[in-house]
Formats: C-alpha cells, sequence, structure tokens
C-alpha cells in the first residue's frame, strides 16, 4: 500500500465504510435466542443445537467487525503530534529525568505565519531569502522523525519490534552511529548481555531489511547513511546553520525550521539515553521562538511576535529575552496595560521562583516602551 498519508486515509475510510456496512447487515440477519427445553434431563435438539451455533457466530462476527471499525476510524483521526507545524495540546506524562524535573508542556502552536494569517511561503519565494527547501529529487525516500512523536516512513519492510524503532531513533541522534555495546547499554541498560544480545541482532537484522543499503555496518558499528536517510534533525542543524548569522537575518530558514516541529521530541516514549538529548533540543526550540518572533517583530508582524513569544514563555516561563519580546510585540501593538501587567508578572513569578527581580536589560527595556527614560 502506499505510504503518501491521503492515500492511507482513502484506504482507512473504505474500511471504515465496510465495517458500518457489515454492523448494519449483522443487526439485519441478527438470529433469534434458542429456545432449550426447561428439563436438564431431556436430550438436546438438532435445531436448538443449530440456533446455539448460529448466535456464537452471529457474536463472534459481531466482536470483528467492530474491532475492524475502531481501528479504521482511528486510522482516519488524525492527531495533534501529525500535524507540521502543531505543537500538541495535552500535556505529556511526567517522563522527566530521575532529579524529578518534568518535561515541558506542549502548548497548542500553529507555526505563525509570515504576514498576516497565512501559512508561510516556500524558501524560494522569500525576498532575499536563501534557497533551503531540498530539490524534490534529492528527498531520501526514507525519512526519520523526532521532533514530536516517532515517525519512520520509506521503509522496504515493516518493523514489528519496539527495540527496533528506538535503535533508529538513537542512530537518528547520533550521526557518527554507534558500537555494538554503546547500542545495547542505551537501548537495554544494566541488563544481562546473554539476553540482550540475541535481541540486539534481532533488531539489527530487522533494521537491515527495512533499510536496505541505507544501513551501514562497518565491523560492530552501526550508522545511519544520511544521505539515503532523511532526519529532521539534520534539517534543523542546516536551516539554524543558515540564519545563525544574524547580519544575514533569513527569515524562511527560521521558519522552516520551526516548522519541523511536531511536537514533544520522541514524544510517547520513555528511552532513558534520550531524557538529555530532549532538553537540549527543548532549549533549541525556546531559542528558537524567540528568535522567529523578533524576525516577525522586524517585519511589522506584531502579531505573529506576540504569539511565538506567548509560546516560548509557556516553554521555558524564566526565559526572559522571550519576556522582552512580548513586551516590545505588545508595545507594538499599542497594548499600554498589557504591557505593565506582563512586566508585573514576570516580576512576581522571578520573585517566587529564583527570589530575583528582572534582569537589568529587563527593567530598561519596560521603562523605554512606557516612555520613562
Amino acid at each position: 500500500m502506499s505510504s503518501h498519508p491521503a492515500t492511507r486515509r482513502a484506504w482507512a475510510t473504505a474500511r471504515a465504510a465496510i465495517a458500518l456496512a457489515g454492523i448494519v447487515g449483522l443487526g439485519l440477519i441478527r438470529p433469534a435466542l434458542p429456545h432449550l427445553s426447561g428439563s436438564l434431563t431431556s436430550p438436546i435438539t438438532t435445531n436448538e443445537v443449530e440456533q446455539v451455533a448460529a448466535c456464537v457466530a452471529w457474536v463472534l462476527a459481531a466482536c470483528l467487525v467492530a474491532i475492524l471499525l475502531v481501528r479504521a476510524i482511528r486510522s482516519v483521526t488524525p492527531t495533534a503530534g501529525r500535524v507540521p507545524g502543531v505543537l500538541p495540546t495535552r500535556a505529556p506524562p511526567n517522563t522527566g529525568p530521575t532529579g524529578g524535573r518534568a518535561r515541558p508542556s506542549y502548548v497548542l502552536t500553529i507555526a505563525a505565519p509570515l504576514g498576516e494569517g497565512r501559512a508561510p511561503p516556500p524558501a524560494s519565494t522569500l525576498q532575499g531569502a536563501a534557497e533551503v527547501v531540498p530539490v524534490e529529487s534529492d528527498i531520501p525516500a526514507i525519512s526519520i522523525s523526532v521532533l514530536g512523536p516517532l515517525a519512520i516512513d520509506g521503509l522496504l519492510g515493516r518493523i514489528k519490534r519496539a527495540a527496533t524503532h528506538e535503535l533508529l531513533a538513537y542512530l537518528a541522534f547520533h550521526p557518527k552511529g554507534g558500537s555494538r555495546d554503546e547500542l545495547i547499554e542505551a537501548i537495554w541498560p544494566a541488563q544481562d548481555p546473554k539476553r540482550t544480545r540475541p535481541r540486539f541482532w534481532q533488531s539489527v537484522t530487522e533494521a537491515r531489511k527495512a533499510l536496505g543499503d541505507a544501513w551501514v555496518h562497518h565491523g560492530e558499528r552501526y550508522e545511519l547513511d544520511r544521505a539515503k536517510v532523511r532526519v529532521d534533525l539534520d534539517d534543523l542543524d542546516r536551516l539554524l546553520a543558515a540564519s545563525s548569522d544574524d547580519t544575514s537575518h533569513d527569515p524562511a530558514a527560521l521558519e522552516n525550521a520551526l516548522a519541523l516541529w511536531r511536537g514533544e521530541p520522541l514524544e510517547g516514549s520513555d528511552y532513558l539515553w534520550a531524557e538529555g538529548e530532549v532538553r537540549v533540543l527543548h532549549a533549541t526550540l525556546v531559542d528558537l521562538l524567540e528568535r522567529v518572533g523578533r524576525s516577525r517583530l522586524a517585519r511589522e508582524d506584531a502579531r505573529g511576535a506576540l504569539q511565538m513569544a506567548d509560546q516560548a514563555i509557556a516553554l521555558d516561563g524564566l526565559h526572559e529575552s522571550s519576556w522582552r519580546l512580548a513586551l516590545q510585540a505588545e508595545h507594538a501593538l499599542g497594548l499600554r496595560e498589557s504591557i505593565t501587567r506582563r512586566y508585573d508578572e514576570l516580576t512576581r513569578s522571578l520573585d517566587e521562583q529564583l527570589g530575583l527581580e528582572p534582569a537589568r536589560e529587563t527593567r530598561l527595556v519596560y521603562r523605554q516602551l512606557l516612555g520613562q527614560t
């Protein structure tokens, strides 16, 4: 079956319609309940046996059709984590590191548009923007996305083992790959090698069949051929590098980098080795949101800038540069009272959590915006 999302949804819709029709049909041919003899000693007639068998068969068929209907409906219904540029509204489970700090909550936010209410155009249509979108023919067929729930597409074969998914996720985070022992320790930490090595070889075999020549094996070291596997982390690094020089300011690269996020990195997984990686990406996202907001503010899109600032603050309430961006965006929108309320909120939050007052730069911005030189 085609891996295109529209094709998968069409097939799922067709299966749902067939299952629904099956339920209606079963309702029309529902057999009558069997009428058994009142005495336990009376012999069971052939007619009674046939009635009981018909009822059992009908119940089993109804259960099977119901299961198929539920699965088809789940396939049709989109999830927030799969929509490009949208961060899910529900907070992820508290699966933070053992230090007790929970992972950040990802609030519903659409990657806000360039200009007024429109999705960002391709990089090639932005005046003065670098060409950041690869040519279609150069895009590898296999892709691994970790900036959200783990998504692996374009494989040559189906992957059934959870350990194989985790193996590919680990290699997506580590361009230089890993040795056999490193991979085993990451996926099965502190477990008996006699038990974990057979599992590792099973996952390696499954991954090799699914990736083909995109799976690279040198001795006891394994990695992904990044020329044949597209990893969203590689796209993120490339786009951030294209916009790293503030003097060259590339709004398209920043917007495209933000659009890569589909939710919390590796949302729904509990990979122990990924805790540090997720924290780094969290900080990267907060910084990126502020940069996108400042880019929009420079293009006189104050409302879009405020949206980015609010999202960054929701992810990290102590990121003062995002608070300054919010103050400046509200000033551009003429929201003088909001500026005062927001500054008071920041002051109260810093005092309660850290026993500090806003930084000198924040105080200066606040006074300048209110005209208090």
